[in-house]
């Protein structure tokens, strides 16, 4: 055991070299600008000042959905200086004539954590962008942090539809991290194979899976480890069946990996928010809590006392490793057959929603992890209750809330799927998801109607360390 501390120690201590924290490096959305306290409120102040251009912000949404074209979609990708409008050319997107585009922003970690600053660092570019003059529908949009000033950039990837309106409809994210186990080598296949996933992940839960593209965002800080990204995003494409885009990258970052992921269907989307009813239950497509095995093992490793503190649990460090490997595992496998067991119980394109054939909503088990019921219920108008929480190791997750390794143990990278679905169809969809391997069950029920809330019972307290997290449920039922 000595020797793989010493080389786990020396591993760590190369992420410190490159400037990463490997430790906020596995808490997967770590990376991300704040969302609630930055990115929304930045964007809001953004808004007035485009006023009466042809620049449109989506939204919030964890994708972009948009009418299916006879001629497709093409990518073109142009990455800009955020220290600096000239680099944009207006000419160039005129001549491209978008209609929409998916933004990636890499930000220095000072300006983003206030959304005046973060406002002050992009605000200049949509405005100029803006001046164009072209119709641009900004359909989604991902911030992270880098610790080094240099490695700031902006990219753009436009998006332009050919041909009339065809069947179906058209999904496009973007999702870019720095690594998925510090524990592992930069360019080991499952960091790509996790992040590629995690980018295909929000279209995935959309129930689409056909005709799937990616356009691959990387960086890295040697010419030999770019190379051994590439290839692993060549042979991700190939076992998957996804179509290549060839793209200039940002050459920026020490270690950056995602992609721009597209898809089609011939389904309505899941977002009918407003058709949630009252007995409908909530499915989830597999356990959840892929962050806390990580966190728990890289935290032995950092600081060893704390084994005694995992074995006390009754967790020994191998079996600790194991669960580690299971839950890399977890993420660096895309969730395409929950994508497809989605896709049945949907409406046509041309079809209308049936309240006791089609599921409702769906959601992304990732960053937030649990607090996602919320957000289910936010968007419904309803009252969930949830019954229970299923975890990858919830022994593991409770030693991770415990010494406040990790602030929510439920949270994951390219996690599990929450589907909303009438009880009529609900053993279907969880016959449907077992029958390929998914360890799928109901782990709670609409309620109620007019009011946004969940009931939990104080188990949820065992997982969770995040008070203010915490104070987003209604703790309904104690127990020991």
């Amino acid at each position: 055991m000595g020797k793989l501390f010493e080389e786990m120690f020396d591993r760590l201590k190369h992420y410190r070299e490159l400037g990463l924290n490997p430790l906020s490096l596995a808490c997967g959305c770590a990376v991300k600008v704040d969302l609630l306290r930055v990115v929304y409120p930045a964007i809001e102040g953004l808004k007035p000042q485009l006023r009466g251009s042809n620049l449109t912000i989506a939204p919030r949404e964890d994708a972009d959905i948009f009418p299916r074209s006879e001629g497709g979609v093409k990518l073109y990708r142009r990455i800009y200086s955020l220290d600096s409008t000239t680099s944009i050319d207006l000419s160039d997107i005129r001549s491209i004539g978008p209609s929409r585009a998916i933004v990636v922003i890499q930000v220095y970690q000072r300006y983003a954590n206030n959304p005046e600053q973060f406002l002050k660092l992009i605000g200049p570019i949509y405005l100029r962008l803006a001046e164009s003059g072209t119709h641009i529908y900004i359909g989604k949009g991902h911030s992270i942090i880098t610790p080094f000033v240099e490695d700031q950039f902006i990219l753009f990837d436009f998006i332009k539809a050919s041909g009339g309106r065809a069947e179906g409809y058209t999904a496009v994210n973007n999702d870019t991290i720095h690594i998925v186990d510090p524990s592992q080598e930069p360019g080991d296949y499952r960091q790509v194979s996790g992040a590629l996933s995690n980018s295909l992940n929000d279209i995935f839960v959309l129930g689409v899976y056909e005709n799937l593209r990616i356009a691959p965002v990387f960086s890295a800080v040697s010419s030999e480890l770019r190379e051994k990204i590439w290839k692993n995003i060549l042979l991700f494409s190939r076992r998957y069946n996804i179509d290549l885009i060839e793209v200039p990258q940002p050459n920026k970052g020490k270690l950056l990996v995602g992609s721009t992921s597209i898809g089609d269907t011939l389904k309505k989307p899941p977002v009918f928010a407003d058709k949630v009813e009252v007995g409908m239950k909530l499915i989830a497509t597999r356990p959840m809590g892929e962050l806390a095995p990580i966190n728990v093992y890289l935290s032995t490793i950092i600081d060893e006392s704390l084994i005694r503190e995992v074995e006390d649990a009754g967790i020994s460090f191998e079996v600790l490793e194991k669960i580690k490997d299971k839950a890399v595992e977890t993420i660096s496998t895309p969730n395409i057959e929950a994508a497809r067991v989605i896709n049945r119980y949907l409406p046509r394109y041309d079809e209308e929603y049936d309240p006791t054939e089609h599921i409702a909503l769906t959601t992304d088990v990732t960053g937030p992890g649990i607090y996602v019921v919320k957000e289910i219920a936010e968007k419904s108008r309803a009252t969930l209750r949830l019954d229970s929480i299923p975890l990858l190791s919830p022994e593991v997750a409770e030693i991770a809330t415990k010494l406040y390794i990790i602030p929510n143990a439920t949270s994951g990278t390219n996690g599990a799927f929450i589907v909303v679905a009438p009880e009529t169809i609900a053993q279907d969809i969880l016959r449907d998801l077992r029958s390929r391997g998914l360890n799928a069950s109901v782990i709670g029920e609409v309620v109620g109607r007019g009011e946004a809330k969940v009931l939990a019972s104080s188990r949820l307290r065992k997982y969770v360390a995040d008070q203010k997290l915490l104070m987003e449920f209604e703790i309904v039922r104690e127990d020991t």
